[in-house]
Parts: C-alpha cells; sequence; structure tokens
C-alpha cells in the first residue's frame, strides 16, 4: 500500500520497549489521524502491519508477507497485526495524517477499509502474550504452491544459487 509521507511523529519504535497497548489506546484518546507502521522479522522473513486511524477510530489495515508478495486487507489483516505486537524484533513508526489525506488513502485502497468496528476496549484482548506463527502459517498456505519450494521461489526470481 502506498502511505502519504505526512509529519513523522516516531520512526523505528523498538515495541519491546513500549507498552504497545496504551500506544494504540492514545490514538483513541488522542483522536488520532495517521498510521502506525509495524516491521517485524516474523514466521518467514520480513512483515509488515498498517493501522490507519481517523478521528482515533481504527478505519482500515493490511498486513504484508513481503517475501511471498502476498498482502491481507481489512478485518482480515488485524489479528496479523496486533500478532505482530508480540514479536521478538519489531519496531514501529506512526505518521500523522489530515482527516483528508486518510480519506484519500482509504479511497484508493478500498479493501483495507475495516467493516467491523474496533473499539478502545478491544484492543487489549487483540494483544496477545506471544507471537504466533500461526497466522503467516495458515494465510500461506491458501496463497502460495504447497509443492513450490524456497529454491523454487529464488529460481523464480533469477537468485536459483541463494535456495540451499
Amino acid at each position: 500500500m502506498n502511505l502519504p509521507v505526512g509529519e513523522v511523529i516516531s520512526r523505528g519504535v523498538n515495541l519491546k520497549d513500549v507498552d504497545a497497548k496504551r500506544l494504540i489506546e492514545s490514538f483513541y484518546d488522542k483522536k488520532f489521524s495517521g498510521y502506525l507502521v509495524v516491521t517485524l522479522r516474523g514466521y518467514d522473513g520480513l512483515e509488515e502491519g498498517v493501522l490507519l486511524f481517523k478521528e482515533g477510530s481504527l478505519a482500515a489495515s493490511l498486513f504484508e508477507y513481503d517475501f511471498y508478495g502476498v498482502t491481507i486487507f481489512g478485518d482480515a489483516a488485524i489479528p496479523q497485526v496486533f500478532n505482530s505486537f508480540a514479536a521478538t524484533y519489531v519496531v514501529a513508526d506512526v505518521v500523522y495524517l489530515s482527516n483528508q489525506q486518510v480519506d484519500l488513502v482509504t479511497a484508493f485502497n478500498d479493501k483495507s477499509r475495516l467493516t467491523k468496528e474496533i473499539k478502545k476496549s478491544d484492543v487489549g484482548r487483540l494483544i496477545p502474550n506471544a507471537y504466533s506463527a500461526d497466522f503467516a502459517k495458515q494465510t500461506l498456505s491458501q496463497v502460495v504452491d504447497k509443492k513450490e519450494s524456497k529454491k523454487d521461489i529464488f529460481k523464480k526470481l533469477g537468485l536459483g544459487g541463494l535456495g540451499g
């Protein structure tokens, strides 16, 4: 997803040093408009999740498995983004956007819009105690050819010598 640059509030925040629940809840309290991007070393490489807020309400979400080029949108991305908060290696960027910029993001990325409201009181139960690779395994098993090994994927990318 292409996101507007906006005003960077914080960059590269190690979520192991921050209470993620309180951070997300503060977006509701402050009527925040903008997005939180989390980048983590996940199940099989880099993963990235986005939570987009408008006036303190969660408006959209997406989650990407970079190695596979797979993106999950909207309501289906919510559990995966919140799961990422519990990863061992995860950093976050927080970017302020105007309400008009948020509207443009959701207009051009309709699939990312949430159909179910996520309330402030839901945040605590959505963040697990430990990261689970089960989300990745389940999602990727549905979209990636099971017969295709890492070596095959590297070969497709013209990097055959790296697949082992």
